[in-house]
C-alpha cells in the first residue's frame, strides 16, 4: 500500500454533452466503478455535479481498485432464494447468499417490481444492474437507462466497495484544505456542514472538496481525504484530495469555540457520521478498524459556532497552530 495520495485526471469535457453512452466510469478515491450497457442498452449521463468525476473508462486515469457492472433489462434471477438482510423501509433493502448480495430500490412499478436492482459478488468485483421497463426511455434502436448513476445505487456501491477492497470509508462531512490542512468537519444532517463551507471557503485560500459526503482512504501510516459527487447545499463537488490533518465535529452554539475531544468521545460522534455496513460483520470489522485508526492518530475538536458567524476563521487560525 503506497503512502502517497493517489492523482487525479479530470474528466473530458465531451462526457456531459453527450446524450448517452454505451459505458462510462465513476472514479471516486481510487475506486472505479465501471458501468457498461448491455446489448442495445445506453447509459444517461449523470447531473454535472458529476462531471470531473467521470471518465470514458478505467484505463483514462489512476484506478486502485475497478468494479465491473452491466446495465441489462430484467429481473434479478430467483430472489427467492436470498435471505433479506437489510432494509430502509423507504429507500432500499439488501438480500443475500453465499455467492452474491443483490440491492433492490423501493421505487416500484405499477406492477410491483423494483425500478432497478443491482446484483453483485461478495467480494465486490463485478454485478449487473438489472432494470424494469421504466428505467428506459427508447431512443431509436437503443434503449437509454435513466438515472442509473446517481443516488441511492452508486453511493450504495461505493460504500460497500470501500469495505470490502480499498481501506477507505464514507463520511457524513464537508472537508478541503484550510491553511494549508486537510480538515475535516463532520456532523449529521442540520448541523451546519454547507454553512461552515461557505463561511470559510475562500478565507486565507481555503479550498473544500465537497460539503457534505467525504471519502476517508488510507495509503500505509497516513489517511488522505477525497471529494465525492454527492454535495450538500452548498453545491461543493470537487475531485481532488489531500493528506488529512485533523477532524471537527460541528455544533450550533450561541459563541464560537474549539474544544479537543478524547479519544472516547471522538468514537460517539464518528460513529453516527460513518457509513458503516453494520449488516455485514466482515465489512463492520473493516471499517471499525480504520475509525479506530483514525482516532488513534489524528486529533479531533468539537466546533461550536453560530450559523451567523463572522469568527470562524479567527478560531481555525488557533487550530492550525495547534494542529
Amino acid at each position: 500500500m503506497n503512502d502517497a495520495p493517489i492523482p487525479h485526471k479530470s474528466s473530458t469535457a465531451t462526457a456531459h454533452k453527450m446524450p448517452g453512452t454505451t459505458a462510462l466510469c465513476l472514479s471516486v478515491a481510487g475506486v472505479c466503478l465501471h458501468f457498461r450497457g448491455a446489448e442495445r442498452v445506453r447509459l444517461s449521463i449523470p447531473v454535472d455535479c458529476y462531471s470531473t468525476f467521470l471518465r470514458a473508462s478505467p484505463a483514462d486515469g489512476p484506478c486502485i481498485d475497478t468494479v465491473e457492472m452491466e446495465v441489462i433489462e430484467g429481473k434479478v434471477p430467483r430472489p427467492d432464494l436470498l435471505e433479506p438482510l437489510f432494509d430502509t423501509g423507504d429507500a432500499w433493502e439488501l438480500l443475500a447468499d453465499d455467492r452474491r448480495c443483490v440491492f433492490r430500490t423501493r421505487t416500484r412499478e405499477v406492477d410491483g417490481e423494483p425500478l432497478w436492482s443491482m446484483t453483485i459478488d461478495r467480494g465486490f468485483n463485478h454485478g449487473r444492474i438489472y432494470c424494469s421497463n421504466a428505467a428506459f426511455v427508447s431512443s431509436g434502436k437503443s434503449m437509454l437507462a435513466r438515472n442509473i448513476v446517481q443516488y441511492p445505487l452508486d453511493q450504495l456501491l461505493m460504500i460497500h466497495v470501500a469495505a470490502a477492497r480499498s481501506a477507505a470509508l464514507l463520511l457524513h462531512a464537508a472537508g478541503g484544505r484550510i491553511d494549508g490542512n486537510g480538515v475535516l468537519f463532520a456532523g449529521q444532517t442540520g448541523t451546519g456542514k454547507s454553512t461552515v463551507s461557505r463561511l470559510l471557503g475562500g478565507e486565507n485560500g481555503a479550498r473544500f472538496l465537497s460539503d457534505d459526503r467525504i471519502m476517508l482512504r488510507r495509503f500505509g501510516s497516513k489517511l488522505s481525504m477525497y471529494g465525492t459527487p454527492w454535495p450538500g447545499d452548498a453545491g461543493i463537488a470537487i475531485n481532488e484530495s489531500v493528506p488529512l490533518k485533523a477532524i471537527c465535529f460541528l455544533r450550533h452554539a450561541n459563541g464560537t469555540s474549539l474544544r479537543s475531544l478524547k479519544p472516547e468521545e471522538v468514537l460517539q460522534r464518528l460513529l453516527p457520521v460513518a457509513s458503516i455496513p453494520w449488516y455485514e460483520s466482515g465489512l463492520t470489522e473493516k471499517a471499525l478498524n480504520l475509525c479506530e485508526f483514525l482516532i488513534e492518530r489524528y486529533p479531533a475538536y468539537e466546533l461550536s459556532f453560530h450559523p451567523q458567524a463572522n469568527d470562524l476563521a479567527t478560531v481555525l487560525d488557533d487550530f492550525s497552530d495547534a494542529a
